[in-house]
């Protein structure tokens, strides 16, 4: 990461902090949520009191909440966090098509790049309500282009688990298209070893830990199994892959493989899971291990229809968190996932409504159950619900506070907090958000952040340097002028064709 930053501006922490006079939405039995009038006590990184009305201890930093909700953070459970620079080439762009530009940024974008590629993604996140994200890290071209991201992940103060993710490198585009012959060279997995045992990610209280994505199923089974046993000697609790039946042509349902190889439990995140059957939700669900939708994606890459809610599929409610997936092509905010996920089921069920004659009293999908996806169940995904989702005392503060007389949220917050949030809110309705108890957007503006840097001998090290958004603004901006210029239409074109060819495909005669 080069140190050109720029900005004077301090963050100050407070040894603890008083949430005023809220309405904290408390989850209670079954998930329900029950709004209550509060003061929230925030000591250190935990929340040590919720309370009808609290004395500030001396010092305390008091945020007034009065006419404001007080939200559990968002988790999301699937984000490919770096591709920031790439926002604008995938909001009308089809599955393969993306996959051609995904290939192509690895020619061009830098291990530098990465820092600032995964800063701006996650204070994108932060600024939507997201505290905590689960980062499928599918850019680890070199093996310092991890690390970069990892401290461009630090920096932003967000808490991550962060997906590093052995990908398939272009070799040449002239006089042809080749992919690099060894998809698993042994610098992968040594960097990784280094990473896991770099400080601050090898400490338990770290707010970014490393997790594994993986997607290299192709491989014999001994491989795939080592490559899981080494992550977790190295501590790494949580590992993802993309779950999309019938992608790879004639390929085994991934959880009856997964199955077979002793690999599906808790832990075990599958996105997407676009053409799961019942067998597959039923395997999933025996083994505690969660399913990550992410329905705006989904629904526009031909890859869903997305499982939430779904009847077809018995037991996938309970296992089913939200993720965003692509920011580059999609907006960045948990709630906007929520929502599509709710009303997309609610739309595939007045089909069947409207088909057989039917006008119900009732919705069967409620907000409460969109909700639930993006928070708790997501904490239960990243097994971390001891922790994150929920607000409880003697769990991490990572909290969002919502205004509720705004255009957009007066009436409806005042009669139900929790309705108003998924189908009425936006992002200039979240005032403040705090992770680990502090304060990382306030008034509606992003705070300042502080910049940390990859030391191959000493780990990830503040640098004393202070980075505010309209920097990573400008850095973001002339990297993707440059990703733009250097991404010519026949390259793609030859990419995407070998990208088909490799997972089984044609080219598409229909225009979908």
């Amino acid at each position: 990461m080069t140190s050109l930053l720029r900005g004077s501006a301090t963050i100050i922490r407070k040894p603890s902090k008083l949430l005023r006079g809220g309405t904290v939405l408390i989850h209670g039995d079954q998930d329900r949520i029950l709004p209550q009038k509060a003061d929230v006590l925030i000591e250190g990184d935990r929340i040590s009191k919720i309370e009808a009305s609290i004395s500030a201890p001396d010092g305390c930093h008091i945020i007034d909440c009065s006419d404001k909700i007080i939200s559990p953070g968002f988790v999301d459970t699937h984000h490919h966090v770096w591709q920031s620079p790439l926002k604008g080439l995938f909001g009308d762009t089809a599955l393969f098509p993306y996959l051609a530009i995904v290939h192509a940024a690895g020619l061009v974008l830098t291990s530098d790049d990465m820092f600032w590629a995964n800063l701006a993604g996650n204070l994108e996140a932060v600024d939507a309500g997201t505290t905590t994200t689960m980062d499928h890290a599918h850019m680890n071209w070199s093996k310092d282009h991890s690390p970069s991201a990892i401290a461009g992940t630090l920096s932003s103060g967000i808490r991550s688990i962060f997906g590093y993710t052995p990908v398939a490198t272009l070799a040449a585009t002239m006089p042809k298209v080749e992919f690099s012959p060894d998809p698993l060279p042994d610098w992968v997995m040594q960097a990784f070893e280094q990473l896991a045992t770099s400080h601050p990610l090898n400490d338990p209280e770290s707010r970014v830990k490393l997790g594994l994505g993986f997607d290299f199923y192709h491989l014999s089974k001994e491989v795939v199994v080592g490559v899981f046993e080494r992550a977790k000697s190295l501590g790494t609790k949580i590992i993802t892959s993309h779950f999309i039946q019938n992608f790879v042509r004639d390929s085994e349902s991934l959880p009856v493989l997964l199955k077979s190889y002793g690999l599906l439990q808790k832990g075990m995140v599958l996105s997407h899971a676009g053409g799961a059957t019942a067998d597959d939700v039923k395997l999933m669900h025996n083994a505690n291990c969660f399913v990550s939708a992410t329905p705006n994606t989904e629904l526009a890459m031909a890859v869903g229809p997305p499982v939430c809610f779904r009847a077809d599929l018995p037991g996938i409610d309970p296992i089913c968190s939200l993720g965003v997936d692509c920011h580059s092509a999609t907006s960045g905010s948990m709630v906007n996932e929520m929502r599509v996920a709710l009303q997309t089921a609610r739309g595939i069920e007045s089909r069947t409504h409207i088909r057989n004659g039917e006008w119900p009293r009732e919705v069967s999908h409620k907000t409460v159950d969109a909700f639930n996806m993006g928070t708790i169940q997501g904490a239960r995904a990243l097994c971390m619900e001891d922790d994150i989702g929920s607000i409880k005392v003697g769990k991490k503060a990572d909290l969002v506070v919502f205004e509720t007389l705004s255009p957009a949220m007066s009436c409806v917050a005042q009669q139900d907090p929790v309705m108003a949030i998924v189908l009425h809110s936006n992002i200039r309705d979240i005032d403040t958000v705090l992770v680990d108890g502090e304060i990382k957007k306030q008034n509606g503006k992003l705070c300042p952040v502080k910049a940390f840097e990859w030391h191959s001998e000493k780990g990830f090290v503040d640098m004393g340097l202070v980075i505010e958004w309209r920097e990573v603004a400008d850095r973001i901006l002339a990297i993707h002028q440059r990703v733009v210029s250097k991404m010519s239409n026949s390259l793609l074109l030859e990419i995407e064709d070998h990208v088909r060819e490799r997972f089984g495909h044609k080219q598409s005669s229909t225009k979908l």
